[in-house]
């Protein structure tokens, strides 16, 4: 690919700023198997249809959605990888397909097409609501979104399951107790406030998991964005949560097309679409197996930062064990 002038005077602020444009980001996007076979399954059902790829990032999905006959697919992204990938479709000789960069509100004059059959779109944050492609897609329905038209996928829900990993508690948490002999409790403090984005390995989870809400964006609103719900757990072994760990899942089912179903699914501790966010218990929480873990969390997006409060309580064989905390996501 030939460079354009802003790749060639790119700066690491360029990249910071547009992360999506980064090499490493898309070769992650590249090598989802499990994402790519989501939409592998549905490609068949957009033949003839006009489809809106929303956040179409380097563009593997929009290309496929083309050449897979749909009628004419628009890929729009606010990253500079749209330029990038508005070539690769030209060398592929993809004539239905159209690349536009930029917000979707503020380039919607320029669309091929006034309505679309389909609108695809991963619409959910870490906490579903939280980032901006949720007002995005909410815009979609209320004015591109043909009529007997769909999104792709339209549910989105979230999950928690209860970790037990103190090697990384102590290393993240309790290690700031003692840090070259000082005590440096108010930065624990902020430790015990972040929501943090990490991989989970299988070992650390020591609960069933728990489908604890689901988001239908065919019903949902902007002025609902914060929601709270209540969550059931049961231990699995005799050990000490230190962690519970929230993750979304998507799907989508046409009810007149039995061919065109959609899912994205995680598990825990497994390669995932995406990563699972965790907070840490400021009581950590002793558990025997089959011991019941309940409590309740409410999510309030501010911006890029949702805030996240969750209670937790234990009423356990040996003891109960309550634990509180207000917690912060950033994306």
């Amino acid at each position: 690919l030939l460079a354009t002038d802003t790749e060639r005077h790119a700066t690491s602020k360029s990249l910071y700023g547009d992360f999506k444009a980064r090499i490493s980001a898309n070769v992650s996007t590249i090598h989802d198997n499990i994402r790519n076979n989501a939409y592998k399954q549905i490609m068949g059902s957009l033949q003839g249809k006009t489809v809106l790829h929303l956040g179409c990032g380097m563009g593997l999905i929009s290309m496929l959605a083309a050449r897979a006959a749909a009628k004419h697919v628009v890929a729009v992204d606010t990253s500079a990888i749209v330029d990038c990938a508005r070539v690769v479709a030209e060398q592929n000789q993809l004539k239905n397909i159209t690349f536009i960069r930029g917000k979707i509100q503020e380039v919607a004059a320029e669309l091929p097409f006034k309505k679309f059959d389909v609108v695809l779109c991963e619409w959910m944050g870490a906490f579903l609501t939280n980032e901006e492609d949720y007002a995005n897609i909410i815009y979609c329905r209320e004015n591109l979104l043909a009529e007997n038209g769909v999104m792709c996928p339209d549910q989105s829900s979230i999950h928690v399951v209860g970790i037990s990993d103190y090697p990384y508690r102590r290393d993240n948490v309790d290690y700031w107790d003692n840090v070259y002999g000082f005590k440096m409790e108010p930065m624990k403090a902020l430790v015990l406030e972040e929501a943090g984005a990490c991989a989970i390995p299988r070992t650390c989870i020591a609960t069933n998991t728990n489908l604890a809400y689901t988001l239908d964006i065919k019903t949902a609103s902007l002025d609902k964005r914060e929601y709270s719900f209540p969550f059931t757990l049961k231990a699995d072994r005799k050990t000490t949560l230190h962690f519970l760990t929230f993750y979304v899942s998507a799907q989508f089912v046409d009810k007149t097309d039995k061919n065109f179903r959609f899912a994205l699914d995680m598990r825990a501790g497994g390669p995932n679409p995406w990563t699972e966010v965790s907070v840490p218990l400021e009581n950590q929480m002793p558990v025997n197996p089959n011991d019941v873990i309940t409590g309740t969390v409410s999510v309030k997006p501010l911006g890029k930062l949702t805030e996240v409060n969750v209670t937790a309580e234990c009423k356990g064989t040996v003891t109960t064990t309550t634990s509180t905390g207000r917690y912060y996501y950033t994306y």
